[in-house]
This record gives structure tokens, C-alpha cells and sequence, in this order.
């Protein structure tokens, strides 16, 4: 599925030269649900926006399903993002003025290969998955914090995306609403056999990955399944 070669980010501040990520080489399967682990500062985020194709290593090799990223033209990573790849942020980063309804929508809607009656069947599908079909009219300001976070991973996956990344999730919600969103990644990761890689801080969220990748200083320290991985 995702095959990552070498892979560096180096920034410079002036004369001081800071290397994000040092050399990470990792295989994530298809249906994996992988958890990226590490201190503030290890590399965490930027090696997840480099698969999401947000950003643009210094050197390596992303290859996904068999494709070179680093051929693909602006263009195409945008269509490649729209088509293939779903994202959580830890900030909702819901679309204010749009109900819930719409916010969902809005990947479906930029699509060229869905009907509008799809576009609102699918909508319709997941917001019943995530069991807020009943504030589909209502702005996210009129939402807890979990329900923002549900509606954003109900717009994440309303494209049912080859790949599912997620960064730091639960890092607004207490522990209650963290498990319930935890709790709808298995489910969707087992349901819809839907790979994920989510990168996380928090130390119970281990029993819910397959395997855990832990960095620290850009490079890959620890990489296994749960339980074998401190």
C-alpha cells in the first residue's frame, strides 16, 4: 500500500540546519491501522504530511499502490488527495459557516464522478455510521467538541478513500469523547477494512493501532505490533 524509501525533511533556520526526518524507511499494508508514536519534536506530524502528500520531502521515495509520488504534478497530487487519500486534524478544521450536512458533503461535491443524489446518499451513510444524522442542519459552533471531530472524520472518509491519515485526533477532547472517536476509527477500520495511520502522543491509544512506529529525531527507534513496542 504505502512503501517509504530514505525519506528526509531538512529545514534550515539561518545557519542552523534541522532535520525533521533522517532516513525513515517503513511499509504500511493494506487495511492497516498504524499508530506513529513519539516525543513533541520527533518527527511525528511531518512524516504523516509527507505521506498525505501536504508537503515535500528533501529526498527518498514515497511509492503508493505502486506510483512514484514524487511524479506527480501538482494537479495530479491534488486529484491523487481528493480521490485516494482522507484527513483528520486535531482542529476540526470544519468549514464554520456550512451545517453539518455540508461540511461532510463538500469532498463528495468537488468530485467530477458523482451525482449530487450520490453525493447525499453517501452523506447520508456515514452520518448515520457516526450517529449525527440528527444534527445534520446544525452549525459546528452548535456542537461538543466530539461531535466536530466525528462530523470531520465523517468528511474524511465520505470519499471512502484508499488511505485514512489523522494527526493527533483526540488531543482536544477529554477521554470520553478520545474513545468514542477511537472507537469509530476500529470500526471503520474493520468494517470498511479502511487503512489508517494516525499519529498520537498518548500512551492508551497503543491498544487500539495493529503496529506502532515510534520516532525520535526524525529517525524510526521502535516498529512493531502492540505490546512489543515500549
Amino acid at each position: 500500500m504505502i512503501e517509504i524509501e530514505d525519506l528526509r525533511k531538512i529545514y534550515r533556520m539561518g545557519n542552523v540546519e534541522v532535520r525533521a526526518l533522517d532516513g525513515v524507511t517503513l511499509t504500511i499494508a493494506k487495511g492497516e491501522f498504524l499508530g506513529i508514536m513519539g516525543a513533541s519534536g520527533s518527527g511525528k506530524t511531518t512524516l504523516l504530511h509527507m505521506l498525505g502528500l501536504l508537503d515535500i520531502p528533501t529526498s527518498g521515495k514515497i511509492t503508493i499502490d505502486g506510483l512514484d509520488t514524487s511524479t506527480l504534478s501538482d494537479h495530479d497530487k491534488t486529484m491523487f488527495r481528493l480521490y485516494k487519500l482522507g484527513y483528520v486534524f486535531q482542529d476540526y478544521a470544519l468549514v464554520p459557516d456550512l451545517t453539518v450536512m455540508e461540511n461532510v458533503s463538500l469532498p463528495a461535491m468537488l468530485r467530477q464522478d458523482r451525482t449530487d443524489e450520490q453525493t447525499r446518499k453517501d452523506t447520508i451513510e456515514i452520518l448515520q455510521k457516526i450517529g449525527l444524522c440528527d444534527r445534520q442542519d446544525h452549525l459546528p459552533r452548535e456542537l461538543s467538541g466530539g461531535q466536530q471531530q466525528r462530523v470531520s472524520i465523517a468528511r474524511s472518509i465520505v470519499n471512502k478513500p484508499d488511505i485514512l491519515f489523522a494527526d493527533e485526533p483526540c488531543a482536544n477532547l477529554d477521554t470520553e469523547n478520545s474513545r468514542i472517536v477511537l472507537d469509530l476509527f476500529r470500526e471503520i477500520n474493520e468494517e470498511m477494512h479502511q487503512t489508517i495511520v494516525m499519529v498520537s502522543h498518548e500512551e492508551w491509544h497503543k491498544d487500539y493501532f495493529h503496529r506502532i512506529v515510534q520516532l525520535r529525531d526524525g529517525k524510526v527507534i521502535k516498529d512493531g505490533v502492540k505490546g512489543q513496542v515500549g
